[in-house]
């Protein structure tokens, strides 16, 4: 791909290298994501001071409890279904077929969610009383549910996504400096997040017929069955993903204050917004490898041994300047009353580059080369390992530190778990 690149730069220069499918992928993801970093910072030091640590605190654990469906909901598609639509994107008939098929077991996983959130939420006394904020919560899941991230990254076709990400960050920004308050607020702080979501899945499935002409119909049991088979071992992957992220806010929330999940979750959004840096790359680079992946293994090899390792070095630097500047950062974005989210931000610093360094061997490497089953039993390890640090450091130290002691210690083995295998199987090859 490098060489491509430089091809392209040599005979036609810079005009024709955007025009790359891949460069202009990683650019229009990047104008995305510069959304999805702007306007959360423009937001989260206003909702953080007006909501107070409790109801800041509160709507981050609704939202972290909300994630399970988008977890569940998203079912592992956004890698499976995306590596069908790329091997098939010039057949309308194939990739009609994926869609329906993807699309209907979406739905049905939505409509099974929405009970099992009602289920739960009135079944749990802590939850009972905070209704209202769940129910207005879900309505992240519909968005996510609409919205074919997995179609328009197959097709190669990011430019609706970042369409979609702008206009609806930027409707929600407006919204919440508009109407937000006082802590009172808190049910609409998280009803325009959520709101803004399902208006961005709108968009975004009105826009899959600008991209092809696709014969959507409602899919045979059969098939939505097929595809819910298929992305069995990244469903169980992503899971236990969710176990070692929104698991922790949860626990957090069950175990502690609402005051402490506030502290915790500033400190985790600031991480967070530059662990979005690194989706771009990956949103781009992931068809292309699975591709090269397909074509022979010795160029994507080849990738993740010279230009994966040098595309870490930016988060290295943004996860050191991190760690230096927590103090600064915290006191500008949040406020003298949150202070103790200092050395919480200086745990989790190093996040970005960890994520960054993990997707070079495990995206790059074993999930472009068709090594599922072995990443899944990577990050099924990784929700174990977090378990058993977790509940051990609840007893021991004060919650926040713990919850932000293991998510550093997660990170760090599922790096070292990636790079191993790659290492072992390299070494055997």
């Amino acid at each position: 791909m490098i060489a491509d690149l430089a091809d392209r730069l040599r005979e036609h220069g810079w005009r024709n290298l955007l025009r790359h499918p891949v460069v202009k992928n990683t650019l229009l993801l990047y104008l995305a994501q510069f959304s999805s970093y702007v306007f959360p910072l423009l937001t989260l030091p206003f909702l953080s001071r007006v909501l107070q640590p409790e109801k800041f605190g509160l709507v981050a654990f609704a939202q972290s409890f909300i994630w399970y469906f988008i977890t569940l909901t998203d079912y592992g598609f956004a890698l499976t279904a995306t590596r069908k639509i790329a091997a098939s994107r010039d057949n309308v008939d194939e990739v009609s077929r994926i869609f329906s098929a993807v699309m209907g077991a979406k739905l049905v996983l939505l409509g099974a969610s929405f009970v099992l959130m009602q289920v739960v939420v009135l079944a749990v006394p802590k939850l009972r009383s905070e209704h209202v904020l769940f129910t207005v919560t879900f309505l992240n899941v519909v968005g996510n549910v609409l919205f074919p991230y997995w179609f328009f990254q197959g097709m190669q076709r990011l430019e609706q996504v970042a369409l979609r990400d702008f206009l609806s960050k930027l409707s929600s920004t407006i919204l919440v400096f508009l109407i937000i308050r006082s802590s009172s607020d808190y049910i609409w702080a998280a009803g325009i997040q959520s709101a803004g979501a399902l208006i961005a899945g709108v968009i975004g499935l009105t826009q899959v017929r600008k991209v092809m002409h696709l014969k959507w119909t409602w899919p045979a049991a059969s098939a939505m069955w097929s595809e819910l088979v298929s992305g069995w071992p990244v469903f169980l992957s992503m899971a236990a993903m969710t176990l070692t992220s929104s698991t922790n806010i949860f626990i957090l929330g069950l175990w502690a204050t609402a005051t402490d999940v506030g502290y915790y979750t500033s400190a985790y959004r600031v991480v967070v917004m530059l662990r979005m840096m690194v989706s771009p790359i990956v949103g781009a680079l992931y068809p292309h490898m699975s591709a090269l992946g397909s074509d022979g293994r010795d160029r994507a090899v080849h990738f993740v041994r010279h230009t994966g390792v040098l595309l870490t070095v930016p988060f290295a630097v943004i996860s050191l300047t991190l760690l230096a500047t927590a103090p600064w950062t915290v006191k500008l974005l949040f406020g003298s009353r949150y202070l103790p989210v200092i050395p919480l931000l200086q745990i989790l610093a190093l996040s970005p580059f960890l994520l960054a360094l993990s997707h070079n061997y495990s995206t790059y490497y074993m999930l472009a080369l068709g090594y599922d089953r072995q990443w899944s039993r990577i990050v099924l390890w990784s929700a174990v390992l977090n378990m058993l640090i977790l509940f051990s450091l609840l007893w021991t130290i004060p919650p926040t530190y713990a919850v932000a002691i293991t998510t550093l210690a997660v990170d760090i083995y599922s790096v070292a778990a990636a790079y191993l295998f790659y290492r072992r199987n390299e070494a055997a090859g």
